[in-house]
C-alpha cells in the first residue's frame, strides 16, 4: 500500500524532477516492522527515501549519451530517481525493488515526470527473475554488505553479456569490500567521481560511481 506521500522538485542540472516521496518516515519504518513480524520479507522502512547518492547518479545518467531505447533496469528503486533519468536520456526503462509499493510509487513518479508507460517488476534478490538488460541502473545499494552477494547473483543474471552497470554510492565504508568481491567474481570494475573522472581508489564519505561490465571495454 502507498503511503501518505509530499511533492518535492529534485534539480538535475539544467532539468528537475517533481517526485512524489513518502511524507512520514516514522509511520514507514512502523510499518516494516509490522511486516517483518508477520514474517513479510517484501519490507524496507527506507525505500521511500531520496538517499544522498541518488541525484548526483541522475545527474550522471544525464550526462552520457546512450543508446536510443536501450533497455534498462532500475535495481532497487526507491522512489526512482535515477531510473526517471534514464527515461530522460531516452532509455527503456523498468523499475524494480523488493517492496512492492517502491515499484509503483516509482512509476507514478515517471508519469508524473512525463513517462506513464515505465514498467515495473518486484526484484528479489535473492532469486531474480530470467529477463536480461542493457543496462543496470541503481544508487545506495551498497550500505549491507550481506546484500552484496544477492546484488552480483541478480547483475549476473539480469544483464546482457555486453551490456554494463552504473551503481552510485555515497562513499559508504561497504563500498570497497563489494568492488573486491565483485572484481574476485570476475568483473570489471571502474571508480569515477560526480565529474566522471576516473579514481584509482574508492573514495570515503564521497560519492562514487561505480561502472561494472564483463570486459574492460564495458
Amino acid at each position: 500500500m502507498i503511503p501518505a506521500t509530499r511533492c518535492i522538485s529534485v534539480p538535475l542540472d539544467h532539468r528537475s524532477v517533481s517526485l512524489q516521496i513518502p511524507a512520514d518516515p516514522d509511520q514507514m519504518l512502523e510499518d516494516a516492522l509490522a511486516g517483518e513480524a508477520c514474517g513479510n520479507r517484501n519490507t524496507d522502512p527506507y525505500w521511500g527515501l531520496l538517499w544522498d547518492a541518488a541525484p548526483r547518479t541522475a545527474r550522471l545518467i544525464l550526462s552520457r549519451k546512450w543508446t536510443a531505447k536501450a533497455k534498462a533496469l532500475e535495481l532497487g528503486c526507491g522512489v526512482g530517481l535515477a531510473g526517471i533519468a534514464g527515461l530522460m536520456a531516452g532509455m527503456d526503462v523498468t523499475f524494480s525493488d523488493l517492496v512492492p509499493s517502491a515499484v509503483q510509487m516509482a512509476q507514478e513518479n515517471a508519469a508524473l515526470n512525463g513517462f506513464p508507460d515505465a514498467a515495473g517488476l518486484v526484484v528479489d534478490w535473492l532469486c531474480p527473475p530470467p529477463v536480461s538488460f542493457d543496462v543496470l541502473l541503481a544508487s545506495d545499494v551498497l550500505y549491507d554488505s550481506a546484500n552484496h552477494a544477492p546484488l552480483l547473483q541478480t547483475i549476473e543474471a539480469m544483464l546482457n553479456t555486453d551490456g554494463c552497470v552504473w551503481i552510485g554510492d555515497a562513499g559508504r565504508a561497504n563500498a570497497p569490500k563489494f568492488i573486491d568481491q565483485a572484481q574476485k567474481s570476475g568483473w570489471h570494475v571502474q571508480i569515477f567521481d560526480e565529474e566522471l573522472h576516473r579514481l584509482s581508489q574508492p573514495t570515503h564519505i564521497r560519492f562514487q560511481l561505480l561502472v561494472l561490465s564483463r570486459t574492460s571495454g564495458g
